[in-house]
């Protein structure tokens, strides 16, 4: 078990002193309600001064949002609670699905819009005249504790992430080009293959990750710009190894003499990868890389005069590694550029933002239905029961579905958050009654907190603990109801303590019934959207070629995320198989109108046959046999449309009949075409 280091320890330290001074300033302009000044200190601290800036930025427009509709709806529907329930109740699921399409800081707005609406107004039904009061004070409060969250993360101690993420960026880099060359070697089974791969996927994911909040930093922005484009170009480098890896296997398996011929060349490229994964050696990638691509060009060359399928197989091996090269050496360059970026003026253009290749809309459904559920059962227990204390229950049924709505299966988060609340709890019963009686004036209570909140804020730090201490800083604030002046009211503190256990309690109850899926379930999903994207591309549905790669690339990272706890033998996953199935269909229909009519015939045929198999009305044997059929008369083809007709089958066949026997030898062109018309 993990515990925290000097570094967690530290910035505790610094959350802690935003937090002493939110309250003091809090204090100081009698605000009604300075804890929650303390809370937002804690949610919007995060580990970097660009992720606390956007944070702050995002919460402090998502409060306002939140506000804003609260203002408008309470007053108007106040006397009809069923329809105010359910304003509310789709208000939240309405702002946390755009919160999960949205995959930029930005989305924390849209989360916050929704619940701050349960924060603001289902405290506030029983007063709707002074909801503009509240609404204010809400922003004010939440305004104050982002200001000493950014003064002192950001300011006074701010911690950069550019330079962090560099570090990674240039080690992941790295290790993408130390994997090529170990697979190119040879020197990687099959097991060690598939693992690396899955890891290099999760790396380049959380570097994305980690870029998104990195572009609110002031400070090297010029650099920043370079990292998607470098990213977006690197994260395709494993994929073609796959590619390569296939092609290669395959043919020292139908022709260990090609394969051997090949060999050279392959140990080539590996000794280039491994020379360049240091980038700052890689001087001379450029000028080893045309090198390189002149000895794969001779060598596809040589392979594109046989007609058969190990010629097939070792000119396409030539072609993806042509890709290889051409993609690796575009990295190096683009690292170059970024490391130089202070001392030119050339600049790429800013990346599009899209939504994530592996949102779900189902899951999307599930999770806005478990939200919208969760405040509705709350608002009717609260409301039929005439609990004075009820509002905290539907409240925190929809704070606690919204922050860990982005989990898969987020019953077991919810319990360790249910076990921090009921610590928050009884760690506030007993300062409330037991040792705030005895302080008097801030520096006191500012040490007695500091005892506290010190350990907690270096343990939210340590994934282990997160979610208990995160409920510990997030309850503890408004448990004890933080005020100038010492007020405890048992009765009041027992109802609201029992209404927040019950809505955390009530969320957990719903998300296990509605929301928790298993991660087999969750696997199944990505590897049946990339089969539908498949499928559109094979059933004429226009695609653009870097869309298709970057949104089957997400689903990848996602897969390789989940497939260490499932695995991906089990739900019958064939990592990228629908990717490079995707490309040879999307080459093969830029292919097909410059063929003979016969060859076009055939080619349409077996794509039929695929996509038939994909929607259960056809067989295996069937569709392989198509696609030999056609594969058999473009391999004999006497001009290059059908050879590249010839390589774009292969690829096809070796994507989705991997463990095939090698198809039969093509007849004569003209014999094969002469049969078709007969």
């Amino acid at each position: 078990m993990t515990f925290p280091t000097l570094k967690d320890w530290l910035f505790s330290a610094k959350s802690f002193a935003a937090a002493a001074l939110a309250l003091a300033v809090a204090f100081r302009m009698d605000l009604a309600h300075p804890y929650w000044a303390v809370a937002t200190v804690y949610i919007t601290t995060q580990s970097s001064a660009g992720a606390t800036q956007a944070k702050a930025i995002w919460r402090l427009a998502g409060t306002l949002a939140g506000g804003v509709f609260t203002v408008a709806v309470l007053p108007n529907l106040v006397n009809a609670p069923l329809m105010l329930s359910l304003a509310f109740a789709l208000w939240i699921s309405l702002c946390l699905t755009l919160s999960l399409l949205d995959p930029t800081p930005r989305a924390y707005a849209f989360m916050l819009a929704g619940y701050t609406a349960a924060m603001i107004g289902f405290p506030s039904v029983d007063a709707p005249g002074g909801i503009f009061d509240t609404a204010v004070a809400r922003c004010e409060e939440i305004g104050l504790g982002i200001l000493c969250a950014w003064l002192v993360h950001g300011v006074l101690f701010p911690l950069p992430s550019v330079p962090l993420l560099q570090a990674k960026l240039t080690t992941w880099l790295e290790d993408v080009a130390r994997f090529g060359a170990t697979s190119l070697q040879g020197r990687l089974g099959e097991d060690a293959f598939a693992s690396e791969r899955r890891r290099m996927a999760r790396d380049g994911a959380a570097l994305n990750a980690l870029f998104q909040p990195a572009r609110y930093e002031l400070s090297g922005k010029a650099a920043l710009l370079w990292l998607p484009v470098l990213h977006e170009q690197a994260r395709q480098v494993p994929a073609l190894i796959t590619f390569i890896a296939d092609r290669a296997t395959a043919l020292h398996t139908e022709d260990p003499q090609a394969h051997a011929a090949m060999r050279p060349l392959l140990a080539d490229i590996a000794q280039w990868l491994a020379d360049t994964a240091r980038l700052a050696q890689a001087g001379a990638a450029d000028l080893t890389a045309r090198r390189l691509l002149d000895q794969i060009g001779r060598a596809g060359e040589a392979a594109r005069s046989r007609a058969s399928w190990a010629g097939v197989l070792q000119e396409g091996l030539a072609e993806r590694l042509t890709e290889l090269v051409n993609s690796w050496r575009a990295c190096v360059t683009l690292s170059v550029r970024m490391l130089a970026t202070e001392q030119t003026d050339a600049l790429p253009p800013a990346p599009a933002i899209r939504s994530p290749g592996h949102t779900d809309p189902l899951l999307l459904a599930l999770t806005g239905t478990a939200t919208a559920l969760s405040t509705l059962i709350g608002c009717a227990f609260w409301i039929n029961t005439g609990w004075s204390g009820g509002a905290s229950m539907p409240l925190m049924a929809a704070v606690v579905t919204c922050v860990f709505a982005q989990l898969d299966d987020p019953a077991p988060a919810l319990m360790k958050f249910l076990f921090g609340a009921v610590l928050a709890l009884s760690i506030a019963g007993l300062l409330l009654f037991a040792v705030l009686p005895a302080i008097d004036g801030l520096p006191l209570l500012l040490l007695v907190f500091a005892v506290l909140y010190l350990p907690i804020g270096a343990f939210q730090t340590v994934p282990a603990f997160a979610s208990v201490a995160a409920a510990v800083t997030f309850f503890l604030p408004s448990m004890l109801g933080l005020e100038e002046t010492y007020r405890a009211d048992f009765v009041h503190f027992a109802d609201s303590g029992a209404a927040t256990l019950m809505g955390v309690t009530l969320a957990l109850a719903v998300t296990r019934l509605v929301r928790s899926v298993g991660l087999a379930w969750r696997v199944q999903r990505l590897v049946e959207a990339d089969r539908r994207d498949l499928l559109g591309l094979i059933e004429g549905k226009p695609g653009e070629l870097r869309r298709i790669i970057a949104v089957m690339l997400d689903r990848f990272e996602a897969l390789a995320a989940r497939l260490g706890a499932v695995d991906g033998s089990e739900v019958g996953v064939v990592e990228l198989a629908d990717l490079r199935a995707s490309l040879n269909v999307l080459r093969l229909r830029e292919q097909v109108g410059s063929l003979a009519p016969g060859l076009q015939q055939l080619m349409t045929t077996a794509l039929y046959a695929i996509g038939a198999e994909l929607r259960g009305r056809g067989n295996a044997t069937d569709t392989l046999t198509r696609i030999d059929s056609a594969l058999a008369v473009a391999m004999a083809g006497p001009d290059r449309p059908a050879r590249k007709a010839a390589l774009s089958l292969a690829g096809l066949r070796l994507a989705l009949f991997p463990a095939a026997q090698p198809p039969v030898p093509p007849l004569p062109f003209a014999e094969a075409i002469g049969s078709l018309a007969g």
